[in-house]
């Protein structure tokens, strides 16, 4: 009588489950260890292929409205993949029910879409989502079992243990992230204080001490001339210093309101030293600006008000910040004496006054329209004009 032979593939299957069990408990550890994101996400995605013996594998993190995908990390591709999926197939389904998916053959699944240009073949496919107290921060997926029709039972509950894991690893990293990022702005903070309360202040009273002597004192020839270049490096020190401060600062202080407090501590603090009354008008729920156009309103804004305190010979001044669905304005407005003759911004920046030079070099920078000109009845008035598709929606 022929005795039959026991499958190989069975007798070696509880020592296979656990070496990877053993594994399980050794890259958790690892894992939960490492608090830089971005190598923790490839590590993540990487283990996961190896635990369950795939040919390749993928690791989705979503943004913080979970609208979108933040990082896509894939392991054992043949090449980096083109663009983010859009998460509309079926790789959006275990993030969106919070369930895992495995399948036979993922061209088989009614919501699958195809694989687009480039992309490697998956037959048997299995993903699980990254959860944390509920929500969703992402999916980790294999795809392609060497040597086996398709991924096992068994497969499916050690992805899961490994992704609870992995999700409270991202989770750490988010948060190691955002305490590292805090004190990074927090100590931006007490620097551009100190730089204000200190630098800027010497700086301006040093001009204000140059202007009295030329006013008031009986200076000749290069006496004269010595103490005004003092005046115009103190004046330009203080502005170059101001935007070194304020570069500090807009990060600490992020999106519209942070722009409008600047803005208004800018104003009052003009107002009290030219002694012109200055007014700042903004729109009502005014949204956050990309960083270069909050750095150009705030500069144009200060180069603005800097030439009316010099040469408009105004009694009052007004900014307005005006958001729009696909722009933002920035507007200056004063009610001196205008300009002696029309500006033409056509000319090379050589042949114009050194703060308009900057006022457009600025606005060009963040893809925004200067201009400048006297106002129909009396004064000038500078606008600045920003597009911004979406921001104010």
């Amino acid at each position: 009588m022929k005795v039959a032979q026991a499958s190989p593939n069975l007798g070696n299957e509880p020592a296979r489950r656990v070496e990877q069990l053993s594994r399980l408990i050794e890259v958790s550890k690892l894992v939960a260890a490492q608090l830089d994101l971005d190598p923790l996400l490839q590590q993540i995605v990487d283990t996961a292929t190896e635990l369950v013996e795939a040919e390749m594998g993928g690791l989705l993190v979503l943004t913080e409205d979970e609208e979108s995908f933040q990082f896509f990390k894939v392991s054992g591709w043949p090449h980096e993949p083109c663009g983010f999926p859009t998460g509309a197939g079926l790789l959006g389904l275990p993030y969106r029910q919070g369930a895992p998916l495995r399948l036979d053959d993922v061209r088989s699944h009614p919501q699958a879409l195809g694989f687009p240009p480039y992309h490697p073949e998956v037959g048997a496919f299995l993903a699980v989502p990254l959860l944390s107290k509920g929500h969703a921060l992402g999916e980790l997926f294999v795809g392609n079992v060497p040597g086996g029709p398709t991924f096992s039972a068994e497969d499916e509950e050690l992805l899961l243990a490994f992704a609870t894991q992995a999700a409270i690893a991202i989770k750490n990293a988010h948060l190691y992230a955002h305490v590292e990022e805090l004190a990074r702005l927090r100590e931006r903070q007490r620097i551009a204080q100190a730089l204000h309360d200190t630098l800027v202040q010497m700086l301006f009273t040093v001009g204000l001490e140059a202007e009295w002597c030329i006013n008031h004192l009986p200076l000749e020839g290069e006496a004269r001339q010595k103490i005004q270049t003092i005046r115009r490096l103190a004046a330009r020190s203080s502005d170059e210093l101001r935007s070194a401060v304020f570069a500090l600062r807009s990060r600490y202080l992020p999106g519209g309101e942070g722009l409008i407090a600047l803005l208004q501590e800018q104003v009052a603090e003009f107002q009290a030293q030219s002694h012109i009354a200055a007014t700042l008008i903004v729109t009502p729920q005014f949204p956050s600006l990309p960083p270069l156009v909050n750095e150009a309103v705030y500069r144009i804004v200060r180069e603005a008000l800097s030439n009316v305190r010099k040469h408009a010979c105004a009694s009052g001044v007004m900014v307005s910040l005006y958001c729009q669905a696909d722009s933002v304005t920035v507007t200056v407005q004063d009610n001196g004496v205008g300009l002696a003759e029309p500006l033409s911004l056509e000319v090379d920046d050589s042949e114009l006054h050194f703060g308009v030079t900057t006022m457009r070099q600025l606005t060009a920078q963040a893809q925004g329209d200067f201009f400048i000109a006297n106002n129909d009845d009396q004064g000038v008035m500078v606008k600045a004009r920003f597009p911004l598709p979406g921001v104010c929606l």
